[in-house]
């Protein structure tokens, strides 16, 4: 009798852990939606109306409600500039993260930023995503726009670069509940085919700290960047990495629309990129 009764509680036992089985994951249809704002450029003499155009930017992006709001670099020229920024982009209803970009940070100044901003690299969670926030500007040396070949880093510089590509080797893949990493970062690593038309070094990174880098992002699993610098929306994929550069609420050097990126994550790591352009923004 205790024989049949614990057969019939295995088959019940197999009966449910094949249905539970046959059923997809709760997550299995689950995304994260992530608004991108870049270069906003407060305070500069190319884009005097960047406070308003941020403006509006915040109350579409509100309008949208996505998961979380990312800005990724060029904040403002000073730190007046900085504060006019937070004081506008206080009014997001998302959770907000910055990285610094070249006119935040310069080659011997990070310090500033971080009595302001905090951190410069480091990693949040949203949902099921892991981001990695890289500070750029600790990647090469961009004070001199005109530079025919890449200026070193300081010697104080260059220590940071390498405790900050240390902290970034020292990271896990994934953790358990995570299933999806991203990077953040201002300046791309590569162009996009003949783009930026000017072909000065200011507008990527360059090796030693590309090869680096890339070697790193390879190891973490990363197949998707989040990227601005260029003042221009595009996607492109180079090295295994797909580049999704954000437009300017700012300025355009090159033409292209001003506005802000929208980014779906699904459950599997893909990313959609939606442009969405700033109606009547002034460049």
């Amino acid at each position: 009798m205790l024989a049949r009764m614990l057969l019939s509680f295995a088959v019940v036992l197999g009966l449910e852990a094949s249905i539970v089985a046959q059923v997809p994951p709760k997550s299995y249809n689950e995304q994260v939606v992530v608004a991108q704002l870049s270069d906003t450029h407060i305070g500069d003499k190319h884009a005097p109306h960047a406070k308003d155009n941020l403006k509006r930017a915040v109350e579409m992006i509100n309008d949208r409600h996505p998961d979380a709001v990312i800005l990724s670099g060029d904040i403002g020229e000073n730190r007046d500039a900085w504060e006019d920024a937070r004081s506008i982009l206080n009014k997001l209803k998302s959770p907000l993260y910055y990285v610094p970009g070249n006119h935040d940070v310069h080659s011997k100044d990070v310090d500033r930023y971080r009595d302001v901003f905090g951190k410069d690299y480091y990693e949040f969670k949203v949902k099921f995503v892991r981001f990695i926030a890289i500070d750029s500007q600790l990647l090469g040396n961009y004070d001199v726009y005109d530079a025919k070949t890449p200026p070193p880093l300081p010697p104080q510089t260059e220590d940071e670069s390498e405790q900050m590509m240390s902290w970034v080797s020292g990271l896990n893949k994934h953790e358990p509940e995570e299933r999806v990493t991203i990077g953040v970062q201002h300046i791309p690593v590569f162009r996009d085919g003949n783009y930026p038309p000017d072909r000065k070094p200011y507008w990527i990174i360059s090796d030693p700290y590309r090869s680096q880098e890339m070697k790193v992002l390879h190891q973490l699993g990363i197949r998707h960047m989040l990227v601005g610098h260029w003042h221009n929306g595009r996607v492109f994929e180079r090295e295994g990495i797909t580049w999704h550069v954000a437009p300017a609420t700012s300025w355009l050097p090159w033409g292209g629309e001003l506005g802000f990126a929208i980014h779906t994550i699904s459950a599997n790591g893909d990313v959609q990129t939606d442009f969405v352009t700033l109606p009547g923004a002034v460049p």
